[in-house]
């Protein structure tokens, strides 16, 4: 845990409060050309006795996380380079709105509260109806439900973006009924075709979560309910839903983890227009604006939230566990 968790953290905010950049120097170089020689004064990077070149660093505390928060006016004034929100550009630049980290927090929210309670319904129900299936066609149910899970996110984004593309299958289905709708030039049909694609790719990971867990349901426990009158409905609230408490909230942590740090699917279907995601700007600031302190910052405060949305199901683990000791 302490090599591949709690190292690169630290590594992380270490960087996120440095600033580094090359030691520069003026010099006075000759070029020469057909028509003569002259001089010519520019900069270049001084060079340690090593052959390599020169870096100054400095602290600069809390600087980058308000430049990545917005707090910073020149980042604001910057923001004509970020990758836009759904507003549009001119969104991103005045600093009374949100600023491009709120942005794509706020996105990242939505898609992370979004697909949870789906997650969760639509995987505990696919699990009962396997459990229903009888033992012949069971493995082929199984094994169907898993392929999304299974497919990687970067190779099912790009089935979703292919299949909604503007001359894609779906789009031409629905223009037989006159119904004509680009999904990838809007915002809200971008958005939404991320928030299926989550859907689609996790439910299979808490249906074989749930699966599991109806096996170890005590069937002692059905029969007695079944015995006293209890139907259907009844055995599954107060018997079955009770056994499997603990594995909702197993999926819902781990899920809560993955939706907090969605990336494939923003990179995939939008390349950060109308949306962001704060993973995705994280990328965004390490590769286009070039600077990993920065991006550092960005890091820690993803992982910030992380926490954030963990804390309450964690303390209520930390209860049960402590209850059942």
């Amino acid at each position: 845990m302490m090599l591949l968790l709690a190292l690169p953290l630290a590594v992380t905010f270490y960087l996120s409060v440095r600033s580094c950049a090359l030691q520069m120097e003026v010099v006075t170089v000759t070029e020469s050309s057909p028509f003569g020689t002259k001089e010519v004064v520019t900069q270049r990077a001084v060079l340690g006795p090593d052959g390599r070149a020169l870096s100054v660093c400095r602290f600069v505390g809390l600087e980058y996380f308000r430049k990545v928060l917005g707090l910073d006016a020149a980042a604001v004034q910057a923001g004509s380079s970020a990758p836009p929100d759904a507003g549009g550009a001119a969104e991103a630049v005045e600093p009374e709105r949100a600023t491009e980290f709120m942005g794509a927090l706020r996105f990242t929210l939505l898609y992370t509260f979004a697909t949870t309670p789906f997650v969760l319904l639509l995987g505990f129900a696919l699990a009962l109806g396997v459990n229903q299936v009888g033992q012949r066609w069971r493995p082929m149910y199984i094994s169907a439900s898993l392929l999304p899970f299974i497919i990687t996110p970067v190779v099912g984004a790009l089935a979703i973006k292919w299949l909604f593309r503007d001359n894609g299958l779906v789009p031409y289905f629905l223009s037989q009924f006159g119904i004509s709708l680009f999904w990838m030039a809007q915002a809200w049909s971008a958005r939404l075709l991320i928030i299926l694609y989550g859907i689609w790719h996790v439910v299979p990971f808490a249906f074989i979560v749930f699966y599991a867990g109806l096996q170890s349901v005590p069937q002692d426990s059905l029969e007695a309910a079944r015995i006293d009158g209890a139907n259907s409905w009844q055995r599954l609230w107060y018997v079955t839903l009770p056994h499997l408490a603990p594995l909702f909230v197993f999926v819902t942590l781990i899920h809560l983890m993955d939706a907090y740090r969605v990336f494939e699917p923003v990179m995939v279907l939008t390349q950060g227009a109308f949306t962001t995601s704060v993973q995705y700007l994280t990328y965004y600031i390490l590769m286009q604006e070039n600077n990993p302190y920065k991006a550092s910052a960005a890091a820690v405060l993803t992982t910030a939230g992380i926490a954030v949305l963990l804390v309450p199901l964690l303390v209520r683990t930390w209860k049960e566990q402590r209850r059942g000791g």
